[in-house]
């Protein structure tokens, strides 16, 4: 539930401020089910202000009042100790704040998600820092004598007491990729600050400064990590978690890559851990145990078996559909967009307010072996540099975008910013099939809904140790998994020539059973939604048309059904944005105003009579007819017309 908002209003700062937090813990309260606990300071004209509840979970502080600094944080930096040295959890932000202060680059060795604000009241200065890939969220709201941020966009427009519209760039990216491109974000004027980025907020010289440093000289660099340095990265980070909350962490342990390495280091560092595995897919469970036994030391370790010889019940019909128009209403107010419409028929939380249990996973490994690799890219690799750019662009545009439903101004965003960040890639240095795993962490990585929305979420594999040493493997090494292979042989020896778990692919279907495709068409609601889905910015109406024939007749198939979700994703939320702008006073709403018709070409006749005869079909059909005969305008009409 933490929220974290921070301003620079240079004009009646003391009102406004005090007026944007009312409307923010009027929104909220109930959201947040009456838990909010509200620390800030309001200078002359910075701010910054936080929400959490007591009892949070974790032992770093939220809020840090250190007499001389104010910092608010968002999620727990793990890895702090490679900045600051081993200091405890309740002393250790203000020495970290003074730290990245010194040395802003300093910041990008946390491990994201997190993000710092620290306020000084003597020097009238406000800084903000972003992680090095942007997990940790940080949105921006210009003014026209000011700026607000905030970790949560409806939280920095109610401050800034600016109406909700929907961001129509955002939303026409988002159409076609699912996902939020670029800086930008659902909300109109509300911009999403990118990683790496340190932003000054100078009162008394009432302006800003940013300054970001180039990811590429973040994780592509002439000395990358070493394995070694990597590895004792990676422990620090679970060192971290020893320290920074209570009792015994739980980490997944499957039979794959990911969660091998993040398992590896915290038993390497010595962290008392319990091990968690189930046969989500069968046969990966067996892997996970012979792992455990292979261990020279005892590991608790918690195993969930489907019960053997139980046969699990197919039911000849689809699980009931809810009604969806109401749930997408209910995540977009606890998400406030951010998610994605794939979760649309997952229940959404009550509030935002429930304790943040401690998760563990694996999250950003996928840098290292090639997520969003085609088959053949080794053979695209080999092409010139241009052609090369045209085949990787032209495959993820297809990966990304659907065959049917985004309009073609939503196909050509996703397009150019595809070739946008991918020749920002060869800018870079970055010239063969890594410029799409630099697209995968700019673009896709960042935007992940649950890493960077609550605390309590480690992901160790997101440090810039790991990423630098990712992106220092060519791509056959990453579809080989030579780094998670090497990680694994210096952190647990006894595990590494135990090979990855990898599920038996089922030959695909091409036309699934319409039990395997859950359909829109099916929701009690489907005639909302049938309304809903007529006319949706960013989608083709008559693709729209044909996706939702296919869905009632129960032909659908699983990309369409997708491509109609994420159209009634869009469609639900400009009801959001409603109950938004009744939080806001009433001069702060836009005043629509109705353009007069333009008046069309005047084309004179040669013949009179057929002036008088068209103008007077015209006036005939108005009011004023009767008043423009009498006048003496319309006597001397008639006597022309005669």
């Amino acid at each position: 539930m933490e929220t974290l908002v921070a301003y620079a209003f240079y004009d009646n700062s003391a009102s406004r401020a005090a007026a944007g937090r009312a409307r923010i813990e009027a929104y909220y309260d109930g959201l947040w089910d009456r838990k909010g606990k509200h620390s800030g300071y309001d200078g002359s004209t910075i701010g910054l202000h936080v929400w959490d509840r007591d009892d949070s979970g974790s032992f770093w502080p939220s809020w840090h009042d250190a007499g001389e600094l104010r910092i608010a944080t968002q999620h727990a930096p793990l890895g702090y100790q490679r900045v600051i040295g081993d200091v405890p959890p309740h002393d250790a932000p203000a020495k970290l704040a003074h730290a990245v202060r010194r040395n802003p680059a300093s910041f990008l060795e946390l491990a994201p998600p997190f993000t710092m604000a620290v306020l000084d009241p003597d020097e009238d200065r406000l800084d903000l820092f972003t992680d090095s890939i942007g997990v940790g969220r940080l949105f921006q709201l210009r003014l026209s004598d000011g700026w607000v941020w905030s970790n949560r966009p409806v939280a920095a427009l109610l401050f800034g007491g600016i109406h909700a519209a929907a961001n129509r760039r955002g939303w026409t990216f988002a159409a076609a990729s699912g996902w939020f491109m670029d800086d930008s974000t659902p909300y109109d004027g509300v911009l999403a600050v990118p990683g790496a980025t340190h932003i000054v907020a100078d009162g008394r010289r009432r302006r800003q400064t940013v300054s970001r440093i180039e990811t590429t000289s973040v994780w592509s660099t002439d000395s990358p990590d070493t394995v070694e340095e990597t590895a004792e990265a990676l422990q620090d980070v679970a060192r971290s978690v020893g320290r920074l909350w209570p009792g015994k962490p739980t980490v997944d342990l499957s039979g794959g890559r990911d969660s091998r390495v993040v398992a590896a280091s915290f038993l390497a560092a010595g962290v008392d851990v319990k091990l968690n595995s189930y046969d989500a897919v069968p046969g990966e469970l067996d892997v996970a145990e012979s792992l455990v036994r292979m261990l020279p030391q005892q590991v608790e370790h918690f195993t969930t078996r489907k019960p053997v010889g139980v046969k699990a019940k197919v039911s000849a019909q689809p699980p009931k559909s809810p009604a969806l128009v109401e749930r997408a209403l209910r995540w977009h107010r606890y998400a406030e967009g951010l998610r994605p419409a794939s979760y649309l028929f997952h229940a959404p939380p009550a509030t935002l307010a429930n304790v943040a249990h401690l998760a563990i996973g694996g999250a950003g490994g996928e840098v290292a072996h090639g997520h969003f690799y085609p088959k053949d890219v080794l053979q695209l690799d080999a092409l010139p540099l241009h052609d090369k750019l045209q085949a990787f662009g032209n495959r993820l545009q297809t990966r990304l975008t659907p065959t049917a439903g985004p309009s073609e101004r939503s196909r050509i965003a996703v397009a150019d910013q595809i070739e946008h960040v991918l020749r920002d890639a060869v800018h870079g240095g970055i010239e063969n099939a890594t410029m799409i795993d630099y697209f995968y962490v700019v673009e896709r990585l960042r935007r992940w809904g649950t890493t960077g929305e609550r605390s309590g979420v480690v992901s160790p594999l997101l440090i810039p140790a790991f990423v630098r040493a990712a992106f220092a493997l060519d791509p056959s090494q990453r579809v080989e998994n030579a780094l998670h292979r090497k990680l694994v042989r210096y952190l647990v020896p006894e595990w590494a020539d135990v090979p990855f778990f990898k599920p038996v692919v089922a030959p695909a279907n091409p036309r699934p059973a319409k039990s395997t495709v859950r359909c829109l068409a099916d929701a009690p609601d489907r005639e909302l939604i049938e309304q809903l889905l007529t006319e949706v910015d960013g989608f083709d109406p008559g693709s729209l048309s044909t996706l939702w024939a296919a869905s009632t007749a129960g032909a659908s198939s699983a990309g369409g059904e997708a491509t109609l979700r994420q159209a009634l994703w869009r469609a639900t939320f400009d009801q959001h944005l409603e109950e938004i702008n009744r939080h806001l006073p009433e001069d702060t709403r836009p005043v629509v105003r109705i353009a007069p018709p333009r008046p069309a070409p005047v084309v004179i006749p040669k013949n009179r009579r057929l002036v008088r005869n068209s103008a007077a079909r015209m006036l005939a059909s108005t009011a004023l007819w009767r008043t423009f005969r009498t006048s003496k305008l319309g006597r001397s009409w008639r006597s022309l017309s005669k």
